[in-house]
């Protein structure tokens, strides 16, 4: 079920309709020197900000899925595990009827992201008793249904990851991954299956075998982004068999392909906060909130926006916006690194997001400034058509890149962080009459 809770700060700069010559607002730091062009520009437009606990959101068949658990003083805990299903290397594999498992290995290739402090932790690995078909939709709060039995081969082992590193054997060399080593009863089950028809087709086997869903412990390992339909991600059983007198060795694989259905779950728990407001998340609706917003990717955090004055622009009939900018502040952090890309959408009469127009423009900004601690946002022609009557002036919600394969999170500041007015969040309009 979505539970989604908001969170009201009362933040509000009032609109007082004066202007500045483009010389003084840069002098201010209000705007960056290249956009001093024209002769009439305002930063106070009274803007109420909220934050808002995030819906849930789609993450499967993703670039990527995400696996462990972190827990930041400010933002509180969360924990990420992954569900997967497998196919055959090939129909109708043949297997010796007598046979003796070595060692199972389910290996899963890292994709290079990371996120907190990386620590020794445990894993947890059970079989999916519910399919989980591609063609189905799986978001970020579904809690797949599995067998009790933990299938590692030992449930006391602890998992650093280590996304950087490669593997180094007696003749190759392995890219980074997770190596998952399980019980040998997985072999035996996967390559003798009691279903005699289920090693005919990749849908007879899912059906057979549903799958695979690896959780983390709330001991903190940090956070991990796995590729799991790389090459590398699969099943490989070690084997052993007489062949003609002598002992044999080999191994088969089951690998994630792109046609296997796959997914994150995602949970945050907001109790473990020191802050307050993000505390509220748990039960309250709104808390009022004066300086700072907050963004968390991975179905956290988003925050709302509105502008409850914009319209008294339309004073001048036929007054053209010729940049409207969003500046948006935020508090860095040596320890977490902040969202690389913001995105801004309104809310449209049915209550949907949708992108505002300026996204197709192509120079919507929104990447992270680091030397400038800041994000950018260009919402021109938003603005033009909330004063020309195109659009309604509804609530605009700013929310986290990447936020079904990473969990980012930034501190944002609020209309009222500072009383230097360039350390605030602000809307800087530019307009001609």
């Amino acid at each position: 079920m979505r539970n989604v809770l908001f969170l009201i700060f009362a933040l509000t700069l009032l609109f007082i309709g004066s202007c500045k010559k483009p010389t003084d607002l840069q002098a201010d730091g209000l705007l960056p020197e290249e956009d001093v062009l024209y002769a009439n520009q305002t930063d106070t437009a009274t803007i109420t900000s909220y934050i808002v606990r995030e819906d849930t959101l789609s993450t499967d068949e993703l670039s990527a899925c995400l696996l462990g658990s972190y827990t930041d003083e400010t933002f509180g805990r969360t924990l990420a595990s992954f569900s997967t299903q497998f196919a055959l290397s090939g129909a109708n594999p043949s297997f010796p009827e007598i046979f003796e498992v070595d060692s199972v290995i389910f290996s899963v290739a890292y994709s290079g992201y990371s996120y907190g402090s990386l620590g020794e932790g445990y894993l947890s690995v059970k079989e999916l008793s519910a399919d989980l078909p591609k063609t189905g939709s799986f978001n970020s709060s579904y809690n797949a249904p599995v067998l009790n039995e933990n299938l590692l081969a030992d449930a006391s082992q602890t998992f650093q990851f280590k996304p950087k590193t490669y593997l180094f054997g007696t003749e190759d060399s392995l890219a980074p991954q997770l190596r998952i080593p399980l019980k040998t009863s997985v072999g035996t089950r996967l390559i003798q299956p009691t279903d005699t028809t289920a090693l005919e087709s990749d849908e007879n086997f899912q059906t057979y075998f549903k799958g695979l869903k690896v959780e983390a412990g709330s001991y903190p390992m940090g956070m991990v982004a796995l590729d799991l339909t790389n090459i590398n991600s699969k099943i490989t059983v070690y084997y052993r068999y007489d062949n003609g007198g002598l002992a044999d060795t080999t191994f088969y694989e089951f690998p994630v392909t792109s046609d296997c259905g796959r997914y994150s779950q995602l949970q945050h728990f907001y109790q473990y906060a020191t802050q307050p407001e993000l505390q509220g998340l748990v039960t309250a609706d709104t808390l009022a909130n004066q300086s700072t917003m907050y963004l968390q990717a991975g179905a956290g955090i988003k925050t709302k926006l509105v502008l409850p004055n914009l319209l008294d622009l339309q004073m001048s009939e036929g007054r053209i916006i010729n940049k409207a900018e969003l500046i948006v502040p935020y508090e860095p952090d040596s320890r977490y690194a902040p969202t690389s890309q913001i995105f801004i959408f309104y809310q449209n009469s049915e209550g949907t997001l949708v992108a505002l127009p300026d996204q197709f423009s192509g120079n919507i900004g929104g990447g992270v400034e680091e030397s400038n601690k800041r994000y950018r946002m260009n919402i021109t022609q938003y603005v033009q058509k909330v004063i020309s009557g195109e659009l309604e002036n509804t609530p605009l919600f700013i929310v986290s890149g990447a936020a079904g394969v990473s969990v980012n999170r930034t501190i944002l500041h609020g209309p009222e962080f500072s009383e230097n007015s360039v350390e605030n969040l602000r809307l800087i309009i530019t307009y001609s009459n």
